[in-house]
């Protein structure tokens, strides 16, 4: 009878016992649960203060794990920091006090509360300094030099360009004609040459060019992909020139089909050594380690996804994991001495600079945190331990105005067409019925943004609501004609970039198949949904061209050809029968031109030359009546110069100015009544950045 209790007794206990421990898991699972929709809360809807409560909830949770618990009240910290409260101090701190156990977490508060002053760290020697407020947009894909005497940088006016650290003079070292541009580049150890990626009309080119005023050597030549099939577009990257200065470190980069591989290529002759191939996942800027064995990449964890970081051993090709993490750790770089790396993470939930040592061949330790909050660009270290970074400045904003089209007369001054995520917003359009705008919004993790979400504001009760779907990384949307759906080109949750249709009531998508001439340029719909219009790059002979996909047969029917490359995407009359688009300017040609022709094919006929217009997407809009096209003039050398919105009849005549004008304006829609216009102004600049008197003890060198 004692040992039946005793069982009874004993099962009775376990009983309990699981069941105690199936309630705490219960719980947890409630706490990462609610942790995930206050983080929902804070990055996608923007309101800070609900988030605030709802991570305050969160905290107070019995029985939810510590690790949850310390996540949401540093990130209630952050919100309370956006909003310029004391009370951020005060989450960070109790990180600090309540949750040692919590490694990542605490570093992150501790780095938060020695920006505020309140930390130990607050009095360090750490020395952040801005060297260049306004460097052109793109223009920081460079490197400083070895002895910080200079920078090389892309000019406004895309042409290679090196900026005098000490005095902050330009001194230009190409001179571009039409069709070519400079992009990234190099300097040699020495600083006396610099290696650069040059575009040419009709390929893409590794060229090296000397200080002294000598002409620039070219040491690689690729196709151009608009020219041959879009997938096989190469382009040459420079990445890091070897310690020793006789060989460039490239990245191969596949563009229109994504993919990479890293090389050596001879300063001397320009013969190439594939050193690893990584298939379908793309790396930016591999670095040579200072004694010239190793070079550290980041990698792609999956085809379009976050990134990892490795080592590879240049005596033999063995590949050394360094950083292997949920969180996308990327833009890795040597210490000075070589005994480190630093690189780039967002596991604390906003991008910063963290530093791994490495001894021997193999890391030591686990990474900690060097700088939090590093929304920028690794451009690289000089010798005594100054690393420089670059930070876009992007900032866009969707505005609505009234236009008078008979009087050109502005009847309403622009007027800001959203309240949240200011700086964030663009590529507003209306719907065929006009009663909702469609925008993207770009949103993410602390300052990153990196997360494109189409969202969709009615204009009766102004309500935004954000599409769901199963794409990711959205890059452009556009509105079917059924006011139902909308067009987007993304990456679907195989990995695949293309075109898809998708319903904005569901969220169901639906693949457009493209073909591999396929450029990138959104595709428009047929008004009966029937077709696709889309631009290609074709071959035998080379050509650009104007194509009609029947969706149901997938047969392709070619309806305009031409030397010049597209400038804009195709834009669909309002009856659905006409197209209209831009192309760029050839040789001989100063200016873009505005063409139009019939959706069913036939001659296209120019509507207008002899005006710059920007670069983008939606640089034209079809009055509703069919018979203007608006348009937007760029008055100065880039898209974010003045810019002004004109009118021409598509039957010809002189063009008529409007009577808006901003600056940065690159991309228009307007509404069916003819009266008010949607447009995106974008302001892009580049800052440049350098950390000093940060690295670990004996961690810099003369």
């Amino acid at each position: 009878m004692k040992r039946t209790t005793s069982v009874l007794l004993t099962g009775l206990l376990s009983a309990m016992l699981f069941a105690v421990l199936l309630a705490n898991q219960a719980k947890e699972t409630q706490a990462e649960v609610a942790l995930q929709a206050a983080m929902k809360t804070e990055n996608v809807d923007g309101d800070l203060r609900s988030a605030i409560e709802q991570y305050g909830k969160i905290a107070a949770l019995p029985g939810a794990g510590r690790g949850t618990v310390a996540t949401a009240l540093l990130r209630m910290g952050q919100c309370y920091e956006k909003l310029g409260s004391v009370e951020a101090t005060k989450a960070y701190e109790r990180v600090v006090r309540e949750f040692a156990d919590q490694k990542v977490t605490v570093a992150a508060a501790r780095a938060r509360l020695a920006v505020l002053g309140q930390g130990p760290s607050a009095a360090s020697g750490l020395s952040v300094r801005r060297v260049w407020a306004d460097a052109p947009r793109y223009g920081a894909q460079g490197k400083p030099s070895r002895d910080g005497a200079y920078l090389t940088f892309r000019t406004a006016g895309e042409d290679l360009a090196i900026r005098d650290l000490a005095t902050g003079q330009i001194r230009q070292l190409t001179k571009h004609q039409s069709g070519q541009s400079a992009w990234n580049s190099v300097p040699s150890p020495d600083g006396k040459q610099i290696a650069y990626l040059w575009r040419e009309a009709d390929a893409w080119e590794l060229r090296v060019i000397g200080l002294e005023g000598a002409e620039p050597r070219v040491l690689c030549h690729k196709a151009d992909a608009d020219v041959v099939r879009p997938s096989d577009a190469v382009r040459p990257f420079p990445a890091d020139w070897s310690p020793d200065g006789t060989s460039i470190l490239i990245v191969l980069w596949h563009f229109m089909d994504p993919g990479s591989e890293i090389a050596l290529v001879s300063a001397r002759d320009g013969s190439m050594r594939v050193l690893k191939d990584l298939d379908k996942r793309l790396t930016e800027r591999p670095r040579f380690s200072p004694d010239g064995r190793f070079i550290v990449f980041d990698r792609q964890q999956r085809p379009g996804e976050k990134s990892d970081i490795f080592v590879l051993a240049l005596d033999g090709g063995r590949e050394i994991p360094l950083i292997e993490h949920p969180a996308n750790d990327m833009a890795p770089d040597w210490m000075p001495d070589g005994k480190g790396i630093l690189f780039f993470s967002d596991r604390t939930g906003t991008m910063s600079v963290w530093w791994i040592p490495f001894i021997e061949g193999s890391p030591r330790g686990a990474p900690e945190l060097l700088k939090p909050d590093v929304r920028g660009n690794s451009m690289g270290f000089t010798r005594n331990g100054s690393y420089y970074y670059s930070m876009g400045t992007d900032a866009s904003d969707g505005y609505i105005a009234e236009l008078d089209l008979t009087t050109g007369k502005l009847n309403s001054a622009p007027r800001a067409a959203e309240e949240l995520f200011i700086g964030s917003n663009g590529g507003h359009e209306w719907s065929p019925d006009g009663r909702q705008m469609l925008f993207v919004s770009m949103r993410g993790p602390g300052a990153s943004k990196d997360r494109a979400i189409p969202c969709i504001r009615s204009t009766v009760s102004e309500e935004v609501r954000v599409l769901s779907s199963k794409l990711v990384h959205v890059s452009h949307v556009r509105w079917a004609p059924d006011g139902r759906s909308v067009l987007a080109l993304a990456t679907d949750p195989a990995s695949i970039f293309g075109a898809f249709r998708f319903d904005v009531q569901t969220g169901d998508i639906l693949p457009i198949p493209m073909p591999p001439e396929f450029i990138g340029w959104l595709p428009a719909m047929s008004q009966d949904g029937k077709a696709v219009y889309y631009q290609a790059a074709l071959k035998d002979p080379r050509r650009y061209s104007v194509m009609e996909r029947d969706l149901e047969t997938g047969k392709d029917q070619e309806l305009y050809s031409g030397d010049a490359r597209f400038r804009s995407r195709l834009t669909l009359s309002p009856d659905g029968r006409q197209l209209a688009f831009v192309l760029g300017d050839q040789p001989e040609d100063e200016f873009p031109v505005i063409k139009i022709m019939p959706a069913a094919g036939g001659e296209a006929r120019d509507v207008l030359r002899g005006v710059q217009l920007p670069l983008c997407e939606a640089p034209i809009a079809w009055t509703p009546d069919g018979a203007s096209l608006l348009f937007i003039k760029q008055l100065g050398p880039t898209p974010l110069s003045k810019t002004e919105l004109w009118s021409v009849s598509v039957r010809g005549g002189e063009p008529r100015k409007l009577g808006l004008a901003v600056e940065g304006m690159i991309h228009i829609s307007l509404h069916p009544d003819g009266r008010h216009i949607a447009f995106t102004k974008a302001q892009n600049r580049d800052e440049v950045w350098v950390m000093e008197n940060f690295l670990p003890p004996a961690k810099a060198v003369k």
